[in-house]
């Protein structure tokens, strides 16, 4: 009714009104109406504007709306540009050379092969993997824990690990591989690994390690690669170094076998592997890895400068400038645990069983010039078993190169050097029998006894001169590979030995050094003796605290210092070739050559580009 009512009365209003009133309220109306309902010119309108602008008036309007455009382009494209990063894309291929032929694709016979090592590395994986940053780390296992006692090991394997035939990895992969470890049967050079071990299905994807006393190194021995049972069960142990599954392997790893090629004879010449896509962990860029096999480092050597290859497993001394040199590939030379020791053997040689000898030659020796000797720096000098980066690194142990004191040494020793020739004689010489009558000279002296190598024969005369200047002869005796161990090594043949040794990741002293070690079979080359370092390296291995693990190895380090059982001369550092296109974070240091693959999954050879 109010509305009604208010209609009326406008409607009364405006008729009222003369014509012309009613004629320009209504205009006002429409205007109103128009200001109310549109705040922008239509696009009707809007067309119409180049027919109201003048020529200078388009020209001014095209070019404001150029700078416009202009301006937003360049904003798009500078924020795209600094928004935009190159990352790891998917694909590429890769050729490496190898020396030696694979034979034993299986983590229980590859630790005999350099070559077998490097194919099992990619193709398997173990519960625990050696990471060069952190140590012995989770692969297979999503978790470790130890028990108080150390006696206990139990790990839950990952839910989504598959073998490359599909299977799922489960605890009874892992009894599997363990038994036939342990199997005498099998022959596997792994035995001792798991000596006096037992391993026990918790569940489907736990298992547990139960140790019969505490062995802190025992974590090691969680990398051997786990083989699937499904697939070896059937085979008779005395008939697993036969099986086809050897050369055709299937295992957990980041790149699973693809295809091998023989030439005419039966020999393998290429092996190539491809990328797992269903890698329980991040799968590897490189689509393909194709490795090439050469009879020695020579050959792999040529076939590096030849272009036949892109990379290579191991450069030789001998190659290490021309390949630093070659812009295709880039030389990467980590740290190995391979210590180049100085033997005494005292029991050989009686005059060694003197203190101040064997201190004054300790003191003789230029471990510099001797690393200088091998070229790129491919060495660094140590002066203990254990070295940087393990449990028990001692810097303190030092040795000093000090020549004057080893000659001092020496006086007090008795044994006298001749002004005429420069040699010292044993004790007694020099000495007046009677006014008209000398003792005959004898000049002290030793013989080195070293593998036949160029760089074994390089340090050998850099010692021949050290011992030279404090007056003592060095004869040199190098001898095959073949006949090093059973000739010179096993019956402990020698009175000076130089010699390299392979430690482990978590030094285990214990094999080298503990008294029981220096019998026949055993590592103990120098046949060191000492009860207190006995007790030392017993206790060491047993403790699970690290810190109070370190103080033992380190009380044990300077006990040898003091007695000079042999002269620590340098660790060794390997050397690898990569192809210059694979781009990678190298690792420092390594435990076996194979640890040069422990980041594959990271290494990448294209690029996209993305918007972060």
């Amino acid at each position: 009714m109010l509305w009604f009512s208010c209609m009326r009365s406008l409607f009364s209003r405006t008729s009222r009104q003369n014509p012309a009133d009613q004629k320009k309220d209504l205009t006002m109306r429409q205007v109103l109406s128009v200001t109310k309902m549109r705040t922008l010119p239509s696009w009707q309108q809007w067309k119409q504007l180049p027919r109201l602008l003048t020529p200078g008036e388009k020209k001014t309007l095209n070019a404001a709306l150029g700078v416009f455009l202009f301006a937003c382009l360049s904003l798009l494209g500078t924020y795209l540009f600094s928004h935009r990063v190159n990352v790891p894309a998917v694909g590429g291929a890769y050729t490496e050379g190898l020396v030696g032929e694979p034979r034993l694709l299986n983590p229980l016979y590859a630790q005999a092969s350099d070559t077998d090592q490097d194919l099992t590395r990619l193709i398997y994986s173990g519960l625990l993997r050696y990471d060069p940053e952190e140590g012995y780390v989770p692969d297979l296992a999503e978790s470790l824990s130890v028990s108080e006692d150390g006696l206990t090991y139990t790990l839950k394997i990952k839910e989504h690990a598959r073998f490359h035939n599909g299977e799922d990895v489960r605890a009874r992969d892992v009894l599997f591989t363990v038994n036939a470890i342990q199997n005498p049967a099998y022959h596997s050079p792994l035995i001792d690994s798991f000596y006096r071990v037992s391993v026990v299905q918790e569940d489907e994807r736990t298992v547990s390690f139960i140790l019969e006393e505490p062995f802190a190194p025992f974590v090691q021995s969680l990398t051997v690669g786990i083989l699937p049972a499904s697939l070896w069960a059937e085979i008779l142990p005395q008939n697993a170094p036969l099986a086809a599954l050897n050369l055709q392997p299937v295992g957990s790893g980041p790149y699973r076998f693809e295809a091998f090629a023989k030439d005419q004879r039966g020999s393998i010449r290429s092996y190539t592997l491809t990328r797992n896509e269903d890698f329980y962990d991040a799968p590897a860029f490189i689509e393909t890895i194709t490795f090439k096999f050469y009879q020695d480092t020579m050959a792999l050597g040529e076939a590096l400068e030849n272009k036949n290859v892109e990379g290579a497993g191991v450069v030789r001394l001998e190659d290490l400038e021309r390949v630093a040199g070659n812009s295709e590939v880039q030389l990467l030379l980590p740290t190995i645990p391979q210590e180049t020791i100085l033997y005494l053997n005292q029991t050989v040689q009686p005059i060694l069983g003197d203190l101040a000898v064997r201190s004054a030659i300790a003191s003789a020796i230029d471990k510099q010039k001797i690393v200088e000797a091998v070229p790129l720096a491919r060495s660094q000098i140590i002066h203990a078993p254990i070295l940087e980066g393990q449990v028990g690194y001692d810097a303190g142990v030092q040795v000093a190169y000090n020549e004057s004191q080893a000659h001092t040494l020496l006086e007090e020793a008795g044994y006298r050097l001749n002004a005429d020739t420069g040699l010292r004689g044993v004790k007694g010489d020099g000495k007046q029998e009677d006014e008209d009558e000398q003792a005959a000279p004898a000049t002290l002296g030793f013989t080195l006894t070293a593998l036949d190598s160029e760089e074994m024969r390089a340090v050998a005369a850099r010692l021949q001169e050290d011992f030279a200047n404090i007056g003592i002869t060095l004869s040199l005796s190098f001898v095959p590979s073949d006949l090093m161990y059973s000739q010179v090594i096993e019956p402990r043949n020698f009175e000076l030995l130089l010699a390299s040794i392979l430690m482990e990741g978590d030094p285990n002293p214990y094999p080298f050094w503990h008294s029981t070690q220096a019998k026949t079979g055993g590592l103990n080359f120098a046949n060191y003796s000492n009860a207190d370092v006995d007790t030392l390296l017993l206790d060491g291995r047993k403790e699970m605290d690290a810190s109070v693990r370190a103080q033992k190895y380190q009380q044990f380090q300077q006990l040898l210092a003091k007695d000079v059982p042999v002269v620590f001369l340098y660790q060794s550092r390997f050397a690898h070739a990569l192809a210059q296109k694979i781009r990678l974070d190298p690792p420092a240091r390594l435990v076996i050559p194979a640890d040069r693959f422990a980041n594959v999954t990271s290494w990448y050879i294209k690029t996209k580009q993305v918007l972060r």
